[in-house]
């Protein structure tokens, strides 16, 4: 499938689904957060969810983050440069969401992209090689292109992948794993 059919189909997917089925999806999805090796990294990149997109709940992931005693890291997003800054959050940060229903942080300590271990990338859709497909913008493929070579990108979502996305590009960047709701892959 291409990139914007896989964007249509899940897009769709997220509009049909359930309130159940969305629960029993996040469950999961928290579960398979849980079994995943934090200890190598000491600053996390993170987002919180777009609620009008149905993204995955991230909240209870940033708790637990705290909780390891990681660094924190959200963005903030420039719809005009098409750029996002990344700002070191704590657990009384305060969060205003933007034009578009995205949550940001509305202070912070200012963090280069260089500095950073983690980064858990937001999407609609993957395939089995590690392409994502996001909503188009290309914040994300901008912002991993200038994180340091050893940043370890993490999809998160609800679906397992797809066969393939037949229309990537030499920019996209590629995920070295996804958490899911039925497991996590690495690519």
């Amino acid at each position: 499938m291409t990139k914007a059919e896989i964007r249509q189909h899940y897009l769709n997917k997220r509009k049909q689904i359930t309130s159940l089925e969305m629960e029993n999806k996040q469950r999961g999805f928290l579960k398979h957060c849980a079994l995943f090796d934090l200890s190598p990294f000491s600053i996390v990149h993170l987002f919180l969810p777009i609620q009008k997109q149905r993204e995955p709940n991230t909240q209870p992931l940033v708790e637990h983050l705290f909780s390891e005693g990681k660094t924190v890291v959200a963005s903030r997003s420039d719809f005009n440069t098409k750029q996002m800054t990344h700002w070191a959050v704590s657990p009384d940060s305060l969060w205003q969401t933007n034009r578009y229903g995205i949550p940001e942080p509305t202070k912070g300590t200012p963090v280069p992209p260089s500095a950073i271990d983690l980064v858990f990338v937001p999407l609609l859709g993957y395939d089995v090689k590690g392409q994502r497909v996001g909503y188009g913008q290309g914040f994300y493929d901008r912002f991993l292109s200038v994180c340091a070579p050893h940043t370890v990108l993490v999809g998160l979502s609800y679906y397992p992948p797809e066969p393939e996305i037949t229309d990537c590009e030499p920019t996209d960047i590629r995920l070295h794993h996804c958490i899911h709701s039925e497991g996590i892959v690495r690519f």
